[in-house]
Order: C-alpha cells, then structure tokens, then sequence
C-alpha cells in the first residue's frame, strides 16, 4: 500500500539522514535498492539506476 507524501522540514530530513548513517542505515538501503532493481523486484531507468550505484561506491569507498 503506498502511503501518502509526507512533508519534512528541512531540520527533520537532515535528523533522519544523521540517523540513517549513525545507524549504518543509508549504505543498507541503497545496497537493497539495487538488489531489487537488478533482480527485477523494482524498475527504474538507467540513469538513476546510475546515480544510486554511484552513490552506493561513495559510501562504501568512505568506509560506510
């Protein structure tokens, strides 16, 4: 069931993303996203298929 948008301020997205990397969260996350997409669970198009593995080496490459 998709949930309606919610609104974050900006204060509460930047508390959320903290936690998400304190917690080891963020890494995690992108790593399932991308196992979705390439097992075919989740599409998307190519170039943000991109950006998230791009993101995902940054973060492992940071040490996350």
């Amino acid at each position: 069931m998709k949930q309606e948008s919610l609104y974050l301020t900006e204060e509460e997205k930047n508390l959320l993303v903290d936690l998400l990397f304190e917690q080891n969260y963020a890494v995690e996350i992108l790593a399932c996203q991308l196992s979705d997409i390439e097992t075919g669970l989740r599409t998307t198009d190519i170039m943000q298929y991109q950006k998230i593995t791009a993101l995902y080496a940054r973060l492992k490459g940071a040490g996350y």
